[in-house]
């Protein structure tokens, strides 16, 4: 077997359906892909290829795999990689790498340490320094992948190995570990006394909080946060991350807390006095700058990672355990406690319930204002399409205003991985959401939310898009200019500068068509309902370009000195 063969066969044998990829030179592997019916995903550009896999992981728990050619194909991977790097997301990455023979000989697009490259942005980087190590480097790349703490990892192979060889590996020993197919690989249990030491602090507790992050989904904790919060009578509030961990529309749910927020997730955050964190690394962007919560809070924390535990807040309990085990735990200890049969803090319950409904009216009245034709009122737009949303949806969501319009506005009905977001690059959610429809086959919609600014990164993969037929629903929400950047100049630094901002009015329903999608121009708020029926009915790649406002801001927390919030 060929170094191609290897790949293939390995990927085969660990269930993997899809490899992400621009093609390179690397032809071996491409045969053996396809020799192993591995179907291949073509996008137009590394950094998309990198997008459409991490989707993909993020929505399935499985190991994903992305390529890039020698040199400049692989730099591209880095800064697609670095989105899947921050989001923990099990990536792997294969890069070929200039022909030993000839390194540090300037050879054509040669990149002399290429692997550096890849150094801080991978959970494990590798260099196959032979064919007989290729086998058990590539196990070793999906095991590092998909237990503890997920993470992309990076393996870089000779083109000696990949490009037209002759080497063969006459007895390859292939095969798989099965704990590995998925994430998380290997759980980690709680001590009772971890289990005890919590029940003991929300024994003492008047106003709990219960924080969803990220590593909810992870491990797949979802049903077990929302039970333990029923037993004991806890409000939710979510990390951007874990928004779907726990849906939008139950009796205690809150909504998204941190810089890209509800207003009455922070307002409820600082008035909390116990805060059970889960799966979070209570970063800048949860904590609202690490204002939140109240310097007086106890923290409870559970995460796989010890490295985040007290690295903010000081905590309590730090548990370094998987969620869904540790939830599990904690839901029978809250059974046998009399905190589960006489609630102590149910004035604490209806007092943040008479927030959160005081909330939906600000929002409510808010999108009532439907705006002018060509300058759209985009909660209002967010409002219309919460009522087409169903719980199978997923939303994709780019970062920016897109991001916090999303993670404050759009509605999770059922608990899942039903929502993804940019965990920093602007562009992401577009190819994103391709590779989240990927994932979803026929048992689902995605939505994607992005702006004007992020469609730009990657408008060439509406192509890919309806290539493979995927029926995604992009949504750009179009105001011509970088609005985030436009208001801090306006708000913070009180001038403009156009020249950094503002782009030329493009009608990318127009350019959706062009390419064979399904694409429409909204410039009127009468036309919003029916273009949104339209392009979900439609079974196609749909594009809608809504010309939204470009003076509304969206619920971020930079703002707060400068003028009141509504929502």
């Amino acid at each position: 077997m060929n170094a191609g063969q290897i790949i293939g066969q390995t990927l085969k044998l660990y269930g993997v359906e899809y490899f992400f990829a621009f093609t390179g030179g690397d032809q071996d592997i491409w045969l053996g892909l396809r020799d192993a019916g591995i179907k291949y995903i073509l996008p137009h550009s590394e950094r998309s290829a990198v997008a459409m896999a991490d989707a993909y992981a993020r929505l399935t728990g499985k190991p994903s795999f992305t390529y890039g050619q020698s040199g400049p194909g692989a730099a591209v991977c880095v800064s697609g990689l670095v989105d899947a790097y921050w989001a923990k997301s099990p990536v792997i990455c294969i890069t070929s790498d200039t022909h030993s023979a000839v390194q540090y000989r300037h050879a054509y697009q040669g990149i002399d340490d290429q692997q550096a490259l890849f150094s801080t942005i991978t959970k494990w980087n590798a260099r196959v320094p032979n064919l007989t190590r290729l086998p058990d480097i590539l196990r070793s790349a999906i095991r590092f992948a998909v237990s503890g703490v997920p993470g992309p990892v990076h393996i870089d192979i000779p083109s000696e190995l990949t490009i037209f060889t002759k080497d063969s590996l006459p007895d390859a020993q292939l095969y798989i570990e099965p704990e590995c197919k998925k994430f998380p690989a290997y759980r980690h249990s709680p001590t009772p006394n971890d289990i005890d030491r919590v029940i003991e602090v929300l024994a003492g507790a008047q106003k709990p909080l219960i924080l969803c992050g990220g590593g909810v989904l992870m491990s797949e904790a979802w049903n077990e946060v929302n039970r333990f919060a029923e037993v004991l009578s806890i409000p939710v509030v979510a990390s951007a991350a874990g928004k779907s961990a726990f849906a939008t529309t139950h009796p205690l749910a809150v909504g998204v807390t941190g810089n890209y927020s509800r207003k009455v997730a922070n307002d409820v955050v600082e008035k909390c006095d116990t805060y059970i964190v889960i799966g979070s690394n209570l970063g800048d962007m949860t904590t609202k700058r690490w204002r939140l919560p109240s310097p007086n809070a106890k923290i409870i924390h559970i995460d796989l990672d010890p490295t985040v535990m007290g690295a903010n807040l000081k905590e309590e309990v730090s548990i370094v355990a998987d969620a869904k085990l540790t939830l599990q735990s904690l839901i029978e200890a809250a059974n046998e406690s009399p905190l589960s049969r006489a609630c102590p803090w149910t004035g604490w319950v209806h007092e943040v319930q008479s927030m959160v409904a005081g909330w939906r009216k600000a929002f409510e009245n808010l999108a009532e204002k439907h705006g002018e034709i060509g300058a759209i009122n985009p909660y209002f737009v967010l409002s219309a399409l919460n009522h087409f949303l169903t719980p199978e949806d997923v939303v994709v969501a780019d970062t920016g205003y897109m991001g916090a319009y999303a993670a404050a506005l759009v509605e999770v009905k059922a608990p899942g991985r039903k929502y993804i977001r940019t965990a920093g690059s602007l562009g992401w959610g577009f190819p994103a959401s391709l590779g989240a429809q990927v994932a979803l086959g026929d048992k689902g919609r995605v939505i994607c939310i992005t702006g004007d600014g992020g469609m730009g990164y990657h408008t060439a993969d509406i192509e890919t898009a309806v290539r493979i037929g995927l029926p995604v629903v992009i949504l750009v929400l179009n105001n011509s200019t970088l609005a985030f950047e436009y208001h801090l100049q306006k708000y913070m630094y009180k001038t403009e500068i156009p020249e950094v901002n503002d782009f030329l009015n493009i009608d990318y329903g127009a350019v959706a068509r062009a390419f064979g999608a399904y694409g429409e121009k909204v410039t009127n708020p009468t036309e919003v309902a029916g273009a949104l029926q339209r392009a979900l009915d439609t079974g196609k790649t749909a594009v809608l370009d809504i010309a939204i406002d470009r003076e509304h801001y969206a619920p971020v927390v930079y703002y707060e000195p400068f003028m009141q919030r509504e929502v």
